[in-house]
């Protein structure tokens, strides 16, 4: 009996500990989906302020449309492209960068044009003129202070210079009011990209090394097997040499027996000649004492 109630008691107190321990559990399922709905509902209302506040910094770059190209300018009295930014953005509170280079690497990096939205600062670098920024005002196309000789104006991505020269899009939270944060940003990004770039300086000098340490093997290995096809040529040339004079020496003998061969014959020519030519001129002698001895008989009858 006492053993039975000892393992009631132990069920019970097994059963109270999980019960707590499930609705501590569902407690935190509770709390997780609770966070995770407040967050979405933050982040909805922090992307509708970013959307008003970027279409009142499109608002106010457009308002200074036709106003002249300054070099270092930053106010109404003349603009440069980072001014104009620059200027554009402190209407809604935040402080920029103050270079076209500083300003092409705040923010999160919008790569595509349907990703872009009215407010992103868009961003480009020409290999000689340096890097540009504008303000994106949607439908392709941005504000934006060109160059020495011109004014603010509105242009197309899709003019051939922009679009070879187009870096992105860069997208600044406009509740980061804080202007020290985004040029600490700048700093760092920028620092950060200078030592990326550096290293991959240092790898491409360490590629063209190796290349050029496969290539200098390559010759190398060239260079030995035009060395030792030159000593097997070597080594084979007086044997060939060899074959050659005694070839030769084979034709001239040929060519000396054929040579006594033909003389030979020629001199056998020439004594048949001789023997024809003699056998010729005996006949004519025989023809001329025939034609005597016919004349003298011939006269002899006539006395």
């Amino acid at each position: 009996m006492r053993q039975a109630l000892n393992l009631l008691t132990l069920f019970l107190i097994s059963a109270v500990l999980l019960g707590c321990t499930a609705r501590k559990q569902q407690d935190k399922d509770l709390l997780i989906r609770y966070r995770a709905n407040v967050e979405d509902v933050l982040d909805r209302q922090e992307d509708a302020r970013n959307r008003a506040s970027g279409q009142s910094v499109v608002k106010t770059a457009r308002s200074a449309i036709g106003t002249p190209y300054v070099r270092g300018g930053r106010n109404p009295g003349g603009f440069d492209c980072s001014g104009l930014v620059q200027w554009a953005y402190q209407s809604v509170g935040v402080k920029l960068p103050r270079t076209a280079r500083e300003q092409s690497s705040i923010g999160q990096r919008i790569g595509r044009v349907e990703d872009m939205r009215a407010g992103d600062i868009v961003a480009f670098r020409h290999p000689r003129r340096g890097y540009h920024t504008g303000i994106y005002v949607g439908d392709g196309k941005f504000v934006h202070s060109p160059r020495r000789r011109s004014s603010v104006k509105i242009s197309s991505l899709d003019d051939p210079y922009f679009n070879n020269t187009f870096l992105g899009a860069r997208r600044v939270s406009m509740s980061a009011a804080d202007g020290q944060d985004l040029a600490a940003q700048a700093e760092s990004r920028m620092a950060q990209y200078t030592e990326e770039r550096a290293v991959r300086d240092m790898e491409r000098s360490r590629k063209a090394r190796q290349e050029a340490a496969a290539e200098s093997r390559k010759k190398g290995k060239q260079s030995a097997q035009v060395s030792s096809q030159r000593k097997k040529d070597q080594v084979r040339k007086p044997s060939e040499q060899r074959r050659k004079s005694r070839d030769k020496a084979t034709s001239s003998r040929k060519g000396g027996k054929s040579k006594e061969k033909a003389a030979a014959a020629s001199r056998q020519g020439s004594k048949s000649k001789t023997k024809a030519r003699a056998s010729s001129q005996q006949q004519k002698k025989k023809d001329k004492g025939t034609a005597r001895s016919s004349r003298k008989s011939s006269s002899s009858k006539k006395k």
